[in-house]
């Protein structure tokens, strides 16, 4: 088994403290959407990052944050 490290970039603290607010985010054409937005967040793409790195699990349509995830997004934290 192959184990790989995803690195937390700043596009993907964005959408991490957007989801903390809000508690999800729905996947959409183009991007994962905050509730009542028009406009992503992050991408699929990026999405998908963030489930393999474990800061995100997808449930059907949604993104929830883990409990890294969870902890990533607050301000000033140091996750590695």
């Amino acid at each position: 088994m192959t184990s790989t490290t995803v690195v937390l970039i700043p596009g993907m603290l964005k959408a991490l403290r957007l989801v903390r607010v809000y508690g999800f985010m729905v996947e959409r054409r183009d991007g994962l959407y905050y509730p009542g937005s028009n406009h992503p967040a992050c991408s699929k793409a990026l999405a998908e990052k963030m489930v393999e790195g474990g800061w995100l699990v997808k449930q059907g349509e949604r993104y929830q944050p883990t409990e890294k995830g969870w902890h990533a997004g607050e301000a000033g934290s140091d996750v590695g």
